[in-house]
């Protein structure tokens, strides 16, 4: 019991004793270094941001040049380095037919040109012997026979011919009837002068002048003019209805001429725009054209009697206007919410070492409305880059689809907001 007691005693005397100096610096150390620790997590702050790659490129991107077939290019016209117009041939695939003769024929077809109406012509403007090759000329023997065939029922067809003779038998008519009224008119003079003289023979019959077989023959004259007059009459109404009948005949094939026609006319329209469909598709297969104007460069293609494949990038045109720059940034999918137009944008590029040649500043201009899908799937952000002035004061020289990497700004908060945030993650998921 007295044990006990003692042993009360100095637990007293240990708990009522005051700490020595190390305990006490030890606690305003830990407390001091505490406090320093919340500070400096408040003030010290840090940008948050987003890694992901690049492609430096312009508003108008070069356009990359692609094999339509696998084939073989025998015919490369620019060098590497040369200004290109829009349109102009860069290269030639092998084809069996003659690039100089087709370019001028599709150029012949696309432009109006006068319609023939005779097989000479027709030679001349359109020749037989021209090098089309197996894929255009069955198109093209097609739409020479639509033409002959036109210009063979224009010349030769039952239909012109009958036309042409009804427009004799009419004018021959015509003529008939136009002699007919000026004899008509001639009898009726006739017929006036018969009727006066007939009427002045009565007068003098009444007066006992002249006898009766005088006045006889004087009627019997008057009224052989009038049968005659009415003769005449009755031919000129017989001319007229043969005129009519002809001229009905004359519109029926009129008629028939015209739709026969016409049904010639499509069919020469129909063969021409296959054979224009099928050189469209010929140039399309064979021909390496410029979209646009600019300088050209060549990948694995540099020279004729080169094998290409499908698909196979021969000639890549870069724009030789000067244009705003941009970078095309693939972003992933974390985080991406956060990024808005406006946002800095630091950019290092493979082609310049960062750590060499210094960094390029842009800034957020456009973001995808929807991700990409694919391996790579993320959303597109296109960022602007006023010039090439790196942050070592250094200039780079541009060269189309350079690569590298874009550290996006999105926001700048200090640490202990970023401790904050992980508290409140455990503590959101503690209630629930």
């Amino acid at each position: 019991m007295k044990d006990y007691g003692m042993y009360i005693y100095e637990e007293e005397v240990y708990l009522k004793k005051d700490p020595n100096w190390i305990l006490r610096w030890g606690i305003v150390l830990v407390f001091g270094f505490f406090v320093f620790a919340v500070g400096f997590a408040y003030l010290f702050s840090y940008n948050e941001s987003i890694t992901a790659s690049v492609i430096l490129t312009t508003t108008e991107p070069p356009v990359h040049i692609r094999a339509k077939r696998t084939g073989r290019v025998v015919e490369v016209t620019f060098d590497a380095g040369d200004i290109v117009t829009k349109g102009a041939v860069l290269g030639v695939m092998e084809n069996t037919g003659d690039v100089t003769d087709i370019i001028a024929l599709k150029e012949k077809l696309s432009e109006e040109y006068p319609l023939v109406m005779n097989l000479k012509s027709l030679s001349d403007q359109f020749p037989s012997h021209l090098r089309l090759g197996s894929q255009i000329r069955p198109f093209y023997n097609r739409f020479l026979n639509a033409y002959r065939n036109l210009i063979f029922y224009n010349a030769f067809g039952n239909e012109a011919l009958e036309e042409s003779q009804l427009q004799q038998q009419l004018i021959g008519q015509t003529k008939s009837i136009e002699n007919k009224i000026k004899e008509i008119n001639g009898i009726q003079r006739d017929l006036e002068i018969a009727k006066t003289d007939f009427d002045r023979y009565q007068d003098l019959f009444k007066k006992g002048v002249i006898s009766m077989q005088d006045l006889e023959n004087k009627e019997i004259g008057y009224l052989k003019t009038q049968r005659e007059y009415g003769n005449q009459e009755q031919q000129l109404n017989q001319l007229r209805l043969l005129w009519a009948s002809t001229q009905n005949r004359k519109m029926q094939f009129d008629n028939s001429h015209i739709k026969n026609e016409g049904i010639y006319s499509s069919k020469l329209e129909l063969e021409q725009e296959e054979l224009i469909s099928a050189l469209y598709e010929w140039e399309e297969q064979n021909l390496l054209k410029s979209p646009i104007q600019g300088r050209i460069s060549f990948f694995e293609v540099w020279g004729k009697h080169q094998n290409i494949k499908e698909n196979q990038v021969v000639f890549t045109v870069a724009p030789k206007e000067s244009q705003e720059l941009l970078g095309r940034c693939q972003v992933p999918i974390r985080n991406s919410g956060k990024i808005k137009p406006g946002q800095r944008v630091i950019i290092k590029l493979e082609n310049y070492p960062y750590r060499e040649w210094g960094t390029l500043d842009g800034e957020v201009k456009i973001i995808s409305e929807v991700p990409t899908k694919g391996e790579n799937e993320g959303y597109v952000v296109y960022v602007q880059i006023m010039d090439l002035e790196t942050s070592y004061g250094k200039i780079l020289e541009f060269k189309q689809e350079m690569i590298g990497s874009a550290e996006i700004i999105l926001e700048e908060i200090t640490l202990l907001e970023r401790i904050f945030y992980q508290f409140r993650h455990l503590w959101s998921h503690t209630k629930q």
